[in-house]
């Protein structure tokens, strides 16, 4: 009798998000890791999903599922951000990706997406590769780098939505503080994320099998939020910086993997 309330139960999962009931696993397991990432971080949760996942669900399929969970993501983490976030900076920057997110959508239409991206991942791979050779004094953050960074990180979220690998790298190598670094980075993905849900959801992305996969996975995803958070506590500002270095080449380069 349990057993086949279990299998009519799982069979009615299965159903309801049409994905493979090992699928269904990988995407919780896939979910915990990178809400960890975007617990610890502030960023990666996307790419890390995207790399997982591309393969088995198409991404017209994913990129709902990502945004979505990013939005509960940062939702979830605001009560312990929102004191830190750096509210000039991220008007500055919102403000100029607002800019800059025309110019992004301009050049996917005229490039493959894959050469942006691939473009995007091996120009913040090197830029990374030299601060973390050169050892290079931190920058101090002006009016003026707010707005090429905000215009740059908006022309990126149009044409390949990778603005958070760009703005980690801005940040990981000026004087911003880690904690302000981090903060800032969420409230910024928040707001964009926020646009690009309204987008989808006219657009009709958002269907049956989509919202119940989201529904499945946000366990996962805020327990790894909530790893994440609390590893941060406990690592200092300069370790901080340096990890993200990092994670950031690592990101690219599985990004690099995955194009070919």
């Amino acid at each position: 009798m349990v057993f086949c309330a279990t299998l009519i139960s799982s069979m009615d999962i299965e159903n309801l998000v049409q994905l493979p009931p090992s699928i269904l696993v990988l995407s919780f397991a896939v979910v915990l890791v990178a809400g960890f990432a975007r617990g610890y971080l502030g960023f990666g949760f996307s790419s890390i999903l995207m790399v997982a996942l591309l393969p088995f669900i198409p991404a017209t399929q994913l990129v709902p599922f990502s945004v979505a969970l990013e939005i509960l993501a940062s939702s979830s983490q605001a009560p312990r951000i929102l004191p830190d976030v750096n509210r000039r900076y991220l008007a500055i920057l919102l403000a100029a990706s607002a800019v800059g997110v025309p110019g992004g959508v301009y050049l996917l239409s005229i490039f493959p997406e894959e050469w942006l991206r691939l473009t995007v991942y091996g120009v913040i791979f090197l830029s990374t590769s030299v601060v973390l050779a050169s050892k290079t004094r931190s920058i101090a953050i002006t009016v003026p780098s707010l707005l090429t960074v905000g215009m740059v990180a908006g022309a990126v979220n149009g044409a390949t939505a990778l603005s958070g690998l760009v703005l980690a790298f801005f940040f990981a190598s000026s004087t911003v503080p880690s904690r302000t670094m981090r903060a800032t980075i969420i409230a910024y993905l928040f707001f964009t994320d926020i646009m690009t849900a309204g987008f989808l959801l006219v657009s009709n992305h958002f269907d049956s099998p989509t919202i119940y996969r989201i529904a499945f996975v946000t366990p996962s995803l805020i327990f790894g939020v909530w790893l994440g958070s609390s590893q941060f506590l406990r690592t200092p500002s300069t370790i901080f910086k340096t990890l993200v270095r990092w994670l950031l080449l690592g990101f690219c380069v599985l990004g690099i993997l995955q194009l070919f």
